[in-house]
């Protein structure tokens, strides 16, 4: 009837009213709690133990705080001063502005972190699976600014990076953030966003410049060689322990150069992925890879180049004595392909280059170290260099096809092709102990065609009366060549000495031979050359021609002695009967032709 729904009625209402009031109370008891709370937090006194106990329970490791307080407010700010959590970072100032709502589920209880002065070590994953990521923890925080961050990198078995982080500013829950860092005398800006804390799916940019990429690749655990100043900008981008840098371009030196790389942190030893390419290769870049000396005075130069110029400079020395660190080879795995579509090289020939080389457990493989000269002659080369142990091992072979004589001395001095083969064992971990043990040998052959300057044929045969005769009728726009029947020979190594065999040029008007060795542990050469006439000449002086010195400053001598007793026998003769005198000056051409057979022919095919 209408009395009991009206009753219904007015009991709904009521039982409305005692759960507004009930839920007054709880807010005003809830309240009284939280500004109790903050009154008991407002206290560095009370404060500080409360949070620092707090805080080892949340890291679960001991943690020291020398304060700790709370300032009052509708968002109300938790003060730190002197964070130490125990091997795992370290905070001189850290303020967390707190919001009220963030227990409720799906909230931040951190709105932001004001951190300053602060180290954190970040342990990169193992093969156990341990390390990487962030602390669970900072999920409570929203947003982030971060000034003069320590990063201690650590990887097991290796010693700690250290990078600086500058500046960073970014949101922990949608994965927002950028930051400026320096580490391994470079500087890193990132850019970009990730799906969590793990970095997964992040994606962003990234620009880095340097003085040396091998030292921002150590800080990271991964073995890169040394290189001059750089500057490079791209896309970058993280997923399942992978980080990508594709595509990106820039400046090493003052080569241009794009691609992609891409590091791999889940392997037992992390491993480095290349595509590079260059359209420009300024071949001097690549100076310092083994410590050869680098042109500085138009680029900015780093301390490896300055250092590998003094020791140049100082040395006497042509090979480089550039030593391999064993450590970096050994700690990271790589595969690089670097191609060069136009190399600036000076005085050398080359016009374009390519390099594929592998890093695996210790051992170094290129195949192939590719060159390409001006006139499509080919070096083709293939090296495996194994630093497992101390006692570094290196074998080399190779290939030199289509090389253009005529790129040697601007054409004046021979113009055909050459072939050279060369194959050597090596052991040392330094360049100039490598060579003083090389053993093998380098073949060398001309191909059918080739021409040599007359001048030079009279030269090596000290054929006074053919140069003087070639001199005042030779064009020097033009000068004369004649042709080879056959050219090369054989330079065999041993214990670092290499020993000339069977080393000859034959032409219808002379065989030239050379003799002797070049020692690769003293650089020192001890070479003659020798000539013998097919024709009858006059004017042919006795002796012969050297090349001594070493390989940096050959010298060319001649020895006189024995012109000296052709000129006291002319003159004996002279003075018997003028005509006479000539007699010890001419040559009566007895020299025979070489079997071309014995010469080291060009592969088949």
């Amino acid at each position: 009837d209408r009395g009991a729904l009206r009753d219904a009625a007015f009991g709904g209402v009521g039982t409305v009213r005692r759960i507004l009031v009930f839920a007054a109370v709880l807010t005003a008891a809830f309240a009284v709690m939280v500004t109790g709370g903050f009154w008991f937090l407002s206290s560095p006194d009370r404060a500080t133990g409360f949070v620092e106990a707090r805080l080892a329970a949340m890291a679960g490791r001991p943690v020291a705080l020398e304060g700790a307080w709370v300032s009052p407010g509708l968002k109300p700010v938790l003060h730190l001063r002197q964070l130490d959590i125990e091997r795992t970072g370290s905070a001189q100032t850290i303020d967390l502005h707190l919001d009220p709502a963030g227990i409720l589920p799906g909230r931040q209880l951190i709105a932001f972190a004001g951190i300053d002065e602060a180290a954190f070590t970040y342990r990169m994953r193992g093969r156990d699976g341990s390390g990487g990521g962030l602390p669970g923890y900072l999920s409570t925080v929203r947003d982030v600014d971060i000034t003069q961050l320590r990063l201690s990198i650590q990887r097991p078995g290796r010693e700690p990076a250290l990078l600086i982080i500058t500046e960073a500013r970014g949101n922990l829950a949608s994965g927002d953030f950028r930051l400026t860092a320096a580490g391994g005398r470079s500087v890193l800006h990132l850019n970009g966003s990730a799906e969590g804390l793990s970095l997964d799916g992040f994606s962003g940019e990234m620009e880095m410049h340097g003085r040396n990429f091998a030292e921002l690749a150590a800080v990271f655990g991964l073995s890169a060689p040394d290189t001059p100043p750089f500057s490079l900008y791209g896309d970058v981008a993280h997923e399942g322990g992978i980080w990508t840098f594709s595509p990106f371009n820039g400046l090493v030196g003052d080569s241009d150069l794009a691609g992609t790389m891409s590091a791999d942190f889940g392997r037992p030893r992390p491993r480095l992925t290349a595509d590079l390419t260059s359209d420009n290769l300024d071949f001097d870049d690549l100076g310092v890879v083994i410590g050869a000396p680098s042109d500085i005075e138009r680029t900015t130069a780093n301390d490896e180049q300055e250092a590998a110029n003094r020791a140049y400079a100082s040395s006497g020395r042509l090979i480089p004595n550039a030593r391999l660190d064993t450590t970096r080879v050994r700690t990271a795995d790589a595969r690089v392909r670097f191609t060069a579509r136009n190399v600036q090289a000076g005085a050398v020939p080359l016009s374009a280059m390519e390099i594929v080389f592998e890093l695996d457990n210790g051992v170094m493989t290129f195949e192939p170290l590719a060159f390409e000269t001006a006139d499509r002659g080919r070096l083709t080369a293939y090296a495996t260099i194994d630093a497992r142990t101390d006692t570094v091992r290196t074998e080399a072979e190779g290939e030199l096809d289509g090389f253009e004589l005529a790129s040697i001395g601007n054409g004046r001095l021979a113009r055909g092709q050459m072939h050279v083969a060369f194959a050597l064992a090596m052991t040392g971990a330094d360049l100039r102990t490598a060579f003083a043990s090389a053993d093998g040998e380098i073949t060398a052959q001309v191909v059918p065609g080739t021409r040599i300057r007359h001048l030079a044929v009279e030269g090596a045969g000290l054929d006074v009366g053919e140069i003087l005769l070639l001199r005042l009728s030779e064009d020097e726009a033009d000068p004369g060549f004649i042709p080879v029947n056959c050219a090369g020979g054989v330079f065999r190594a041993r214990d670092g000495r290499l020993q000339a065999e069977n080393v000859l040029v034959d032409t219808d008007d002379s065989v030239v031979a050379l003799d002797g060795e070049v020692s690769l542990e003293t650089e020192r050469l001890a070479l003659a050359v020798a000539a013998e006439a097919k024709d009858v000449s006059w004017g042919n002086l006795l002796g012969g021609v050297a090349v001594n010195g070493t390989l940096r400053n050959p010298e060319i001598d001649v020895d006189a002695a024995p012109s000296v007793l052709q000129g006291v026998l002319a003159g004996l003769l002279g003075s018997a009967a003028g005509p006479l005198a000539v007699l010890p000056f001419t040559e009566l051409g007895l020299g025979e032709a070489v079997s071309c057979d014995s010469l080291p022919g060009p592969p088949a095919g």
